[in-house]
């Protein structure tokens, strides 16, 4: 009688850790970075516990696999243990244990634990810190999380699919900052202009150039063959530095030209052959962080969007100025 109560003791010990384990995993990814840090700042034992294994995700996430499926082995083992006591027949033994075990372990150990952290991370994951510490240090020095390491780069090498652990649990921290943004405008931390600018950052990588840009029907443009007295005129009509020129049609553009600079010249002219400058263009698709990212390491002020149409034909939709990126995290700027 004793044996059986220390052999489910051991069932039920195993299968709680092997959902504190899935759970944690699910966790990993869910938790707030920067409650994390706050944690961390304000000197809480679990936070930093919880802080230091998390400088390499990618190994915690194998430390956490490893102990999910250890508990889930040993679990099994015990529970097949138990039967062949009282069964003595291995086969009738296997079959039970496994009719016993695959629910038990998926209901308690998989499903439950990880829908309870999916919604409770920031509260759970430091309270489990001790345990996630010991057993993320002792598989290291072990040599398991290492071993299984090298193993998966090698495969991912082969398979071309590598994607970079703090890149995957980056994805998913979308929803933690709105949650946070939440928080700390009802409760007064940050000003609502602060607000709107941290929702634009973190909206940013999902918006496209072409919801910011100025369509190519109210663009301002000057044919190739006007002179300085056409281009004064325009520069009366219109506040722009920077506009596109035309070749024959507005379809063909041929670059842009600053204003000034082409008014400041010396040299009479009757044509803006002299003045143009080319004109980096972007798929109308590409994301707001990618174009600010180009027109940076370029230093462009201007670009042109284009999108390839059904025939294959690049179609000018419009352009972009590093001003309108910038408005995209700032708002609307009176000055640039």
């Amino acid at each position: 009688m004793i044996n059986s109560a220390v052999l489910t003791l051991a069932v039920v010990f195993f299968v709680v850790l092997a959902g504190l384990f899935a759970g944690a995993e699910t966790g990993l990814y869910k938790l707030s970075r920067l409650r994390l840090r706050l944690g961390i700042e304000k000197k809480r034992v679990l936070f930093a516990m919880l802080g230091n294994v998390m400088h390499d995700s990618g190994a915690l996430l194998l430390s956490m696999l490893i102990g999910t499926n250890l508990a889930h082995y040993l679990a099994t083992s015990i529970i097949t243990t138990m039967f062949l006591i009282r069964f003595e027949t291995e086969h009738t033994a296997e079959l039970f244990a496994t009719i016993t075990t695959a629910p038990v372990l998926f209901v308690f150990s998989e499903m439950i634990p990880k829908n309870v952290f999916f919604y409770r991370a920031d509260l759970l994951m430091p309270y489990v810190s001790p345990v996630i510490y010991v057993s993320h240090k002792l598989f290291i020095w072990s040599g398991v999380v290492p071993v299984l390491r090298f193993l998966s780069g090698i495969l991912t090498r082969i398979a071309r699919s590598y994607v970079p652990p703090k890149i995957m649990i980056a994805a998913s921290q979308r929803h933690q900052v709105e949650a946070i943004l939440r928080d700390t405008r009802e409760e007064g931390i940050v000003s609502p202009i602060q607000t709107e600018m941290i929702h634009r950052v973190v909206n940013i990588p999902h918006v496209r150039v072409r919801s910011v840009m100025i369509p190519i029907t109210g663009v301002e443009m000057v044919d190739m063959n006007c002179d300085r007295s056409v281009l004064l005129n325009k520069l009366k009509s219109c506040a722009y530095t920077r506009l596109l020129v035309f070749d024959g049609t507005s379809e063909n553009i041929a670059g842009f030209v600053n204003i000034y600079e082409a008014l400041s010249s010396s040299e009479q002219f009757t044509d803006l052959h002299n003045f143009i400058k080319p004109i980096r263009k972007l798929n109308a698709d590409t994301t707001l962080t990618d174009a600010i990212n180009i027109m940076q390491k370029e230093n462009l002020k201007i670009v042109l969007i284009t999108r390839i149409g059904p025939t294959g034909r690049e179609r000018i939709l419009g352009i972009v100025t590093m001003k309108d990126l910038v408005e995209e995290v700032f708002g609307e700027l009176a000055e640039w």
